[in-house]
């Protein structure tokens, strides 16, 4: 059921946090490839839009010809590629409008590892979402060939961006950090590469120079969040860097 094994492993007390500070809502990216479907009645699953996350619960919109009032024992399925939770549900509120009706709905855990498994999947969206830029001031503009432009965000996650000094100041490279995991890519060459942390004066000299070469999928894992993340950036993020790194997210 674990979207993630090696990130995002969270402890009982870790997760009981987020259950908490990650109670606002926070709408997915449209691109985002997660889909849900809502059963109001047994053995009746409907497609729904996922209009909003929270750490407990989220709001599905289902079209006006589905509509339930009063639905009896809600179910819900989350699913993203290759990935798949269901949760019972209870119901919170209903809302018709001229889109369809609105339900929301908090998520009953049967377990730890369905309450884990269901902070990872919001994980991408709460960092996305949460990317602010650094006051240039506090960036240091150490590398005279390029423009550096930092976003701070949830979780020690910092997304660096360096724009070539050519017309148009085109998105040269970047690096999305969280906390010792990260990637980086040259956007000429289209490969996205995953390292542990390390520090070395030129983020050039860090795209070619790899740590090591971790066994067990955790590459894969870091790759992977950074895919989801990008879809879900806050409008913070320029919208010609977000387009340049949606080449990597696809």
């Amino acid at each position: 059921m674990l979207i993630f094994r090696r990130i995002f492993n969270f402890e009982k007390a870790r997760v009981e946090q987020l259950e908490q500070r990650l109670n606002q809502r926070y709408t997915p990216g449209a691109s985002f490839p997660l889909q849900a479907m809502l059963s109001l009645a047994p053995h009746h699953w409907q497609p729904a839009k996922v209009l909003n996350l929270s750490g407990n619960g989220l709001g599905l919109l289902l079209g006006r010809e589905d509509t339930v009032l009063n639905p009896q024992s809600p179910r819900v399925q989350l699913r993203l590629p290759g990935h798949k939770l269901e949760f019972d549900a209870t119901l919170s509120h209903v809302r018709p409008d001229a889109t369809g009706t609105h339900y929301g709905l908090g998520l009953k855990f049967p377990d730890f590892n369905a309450r884990k498994a269901y902070q990872q999947l919001l994980q991408p969206v709460a960092i996305g979402q949460s990317f602010q830029p650094l006051p240039a001031d506090r960036v240091i503009q150490n590398e005279p060939q390029f423009v550096k432009q930092v976003y701070v965000g949830e979780f020690d996650s910092v997304l660096t961006v360096w724009l070539a000094m050519t017309v148009g100041t085109p998105l040269h490279s970047f690096e999305f950090r969280m906390k010792d995991y990260f990637c980086r890519a040259i956007v000429a060459t289209g490969v996205l590469e995953a390292y542990a942390l390390e520090s070395t004066d030129s983020h050039v000299a860090k795209l070619s120079t790899p740590v090591f070469d971790t066994s067990g999928g955790l590459h894969d894992e870091i790759r992977q969040l950074f895919k989801w993340i990008v879809p879900n950036l806050s409008a913070a993020v320029p919208d010609d860097v977000r387009a340049s790194l949606q080449r990597f997210a696809s």
